[in-house]
């Protein structure tokens, strides 16, 4: 089983950048108790300057997140756009198609596209 895990993640609201915080306050822990090392390789939203509790890597920042995928090697995209067209749905359907595992609590993405994109993740060995 693979021990190093490369995550992207796209969306800084609320959600995204919880998950970004805890990513990197515990990454520690988090390999202690799972044996796994994660790291966040690369992360996208619309607003680099947008005012945020913590300051955002801008050696790791994608204003452009289809950029993700041409430039960094990733085993998980979370998607935290909430939107469930547009970028939203490209997003995950490149990381699918590239065999990338996705997250994402986007509902309205899912309850309008989930069955199509499970055929694409299935297809390509990953989790949706």
């Amino acid at each position: 089983m693979k021990k190093k895990y490369n995550i992207a993640i796209i969306g800084l609201g609320q959600v995204g950048l919880y998950l970004y915080n805890e990513l990197r306050l515990k990454r520690s822990e988090i390999q202690i108790k799972t044996g796994k090392h994660i790291k966040v390789v690369a992360i996208s939203a619309k607003n680099i300057n947008k005012k945020r509790k913590f300051k955002v890597n801008k050696k790791i920042f994608y204003k452009d997140p289809l950029e993700i995928f041409k430039k960094k090697k990733i085993d998980i995209l979370f998607e935290a756009i909430g939107l469930s067209d547009g970028i939203s749905k490209k997003v995950v359907e490149t990381a699918l198609k590239n065999k990338i595992h996705v997250i994402t609590p986007n509902k309205a993405l899912i309850s309008k596209h989930g069955n199509d994109l499970a055929k694409l993740a299935e297809k390509n060995k990953v989790n949706l």
